[in-house]
C-alpha cells in the first residue's frame, strides 16, 4: 500500500480510538445527543467549522473553482460561512435558551407533536443527502489512495462513519472534529508552503482577475439572491448545525463558536 494510504488508515485508526475512549463518558440520552452540553469554545468552534467544512469542501468546491473561478464557491464555502456567522449573531443564544435537546423539540414546543413529526420527515431527507456528499467525497479520496472501485470505498466510508458515531454520539463527535479541524487547517497550509516553495508567487499573479470574481457577472440579481440564500437560510436550520449550537456549554459559547467557525 501507498505511504498515503497508511496515513489514512492511520488517521482513521485515532479517530475511532478517540471515539471508544471518550464514548466512557455517556451516561444519559443528553450525554449521548448533545455531549451533556458541555462543549467548551474549542471544541464548539471545531466540531461546527469541521462539520461545514470537510471532504466535501476540499474535493467538491475546490473542483468548482478549478472550473469557474471563484465564483464556482458560492455555496461552499462562502454562503455557509454567512450561515455560521448568522447563527452566532441571530439565532444560537435563543437556541441555546431553549434548553432542546433535538431541533425537533423546537416544533413540538412552539407548536405541537403533531408539527414536530413533520418536522422530522421533512429533515432526515436532507440530513441523508447531506452525510452522503460527505460520505462520496470520502470515498472518492479512499479510492484515489488505494485504487479500489469507487463503490467499494463509498461502501467502507459509509460503514466507517456510521460505525465510529454509534460509538460515541455528540461528544465523540466534537473530538474527532477537532483533529480533523487542525488536520484540514494544517494540511492546506503546507500544501499552499509546498506550492509556493515549488512554483513561487507567478501562478497566483497570472490568475485572471475575472475568476476571483465571487460574483458571476452575467447572473441576474434574483438569480445572485437565490444562489446564496440555498446555503444560508437553507443549513441556518440544519439539525446539524443546531445540535452543536445547543451542545455547548453557555449561550455566550454557542454564540461565540459559531462566529469563530464561520470566520475560520
Amino acid at each position: 500500500m501507498s505511504a498515503v494510504l497508511w496515513g489514512i488508515l492511520a488517521y482513521l485508526l485515532l479517530q475511532f480510538g478517540i471515539g471508544i475512549y471518550v464514548s466512557r463518558r455517556i451516561r444519559t440520552e443528553s450525554d449521548y445527543l448533545i455531549a451533556g452540553r458541555r462543549l467548551g469554545t474549542g471544541l464548539a468552534t471545531f466540531t461546527i467549522f469541521a462539520t461545514w467544512f470537510g471532504a466535501e469542501t476540499t474535493i467538491g468546491s475546490a473542483g468548482a473553482v478549478y472550473e469557474s473561478g471563484l465564483s464556482g464557491a458560492t455555496s461552499d464555502p462562502f454562503g455557509y460561512g454567512a450561515c455560521l456567522l448568522l447563527m452566532g449573531f441571530v439565532f444560537a443564544v435563543p437556541l441555546w435558551r431553549r434548553k432542546l435537546t433535538t431541533l425537533a423539540d423546537l416544533f413540538r414546543d412552539r407548536f405541537s407533536p403533531g408539527i414536530e413529526k413533520l418536522a422530522v420527515l421533512l429533515m432526515v431527507p436532507t440530513s441523508l443527502l447531506w452525510a452522503a456528499a460527505q460520505i462520496r467525497a470520502f470515498g472518492q479520496v479512499l479510492s484515489a489512495s488505494s485504487g479500489l472501485g469507487v463503490t467499494v470505498t463509498i461502501t467502507i466510508a459509509a460503514a466507517l462513519v456510521i460505525a465510529y458515531t454509534a460509538v460515541g454520539g455528540m461528544l465523540a463527535d466534537a473530538w474527532t472534529d477537532l483533529v480533523q479541524g487542525i488536520v484540514l487547517v494544517v494540511g492546506l497550509a503546507v500544501l499552499m508552503g509546498a506550492l509556493l516553495l515549488q512554483a513561487g508567487p507567478e501562478p497566483f499573479m497570472a490568475i485572471p482577475a475575472a475568476r476571483l470574481d465571487p460574483f458571476t457577472s452575467d447572473s441576474s440579481l434574483i438569480a445572485l439572491l437565490e444562489e446564496w440564500s440555498i446555503p444560508i437560510c437553507g443549513s441556518v436550520v440544519a439539525a446539524e448545525l443546531v445540535s452543536r449550537v445547543i451542545s455547548a456549554r453557555s449561550p455566550e459559547v454557542a454564540r461565540r463558536s459559531s462566529l469563530l467557525a464561520g470566520g475560520g
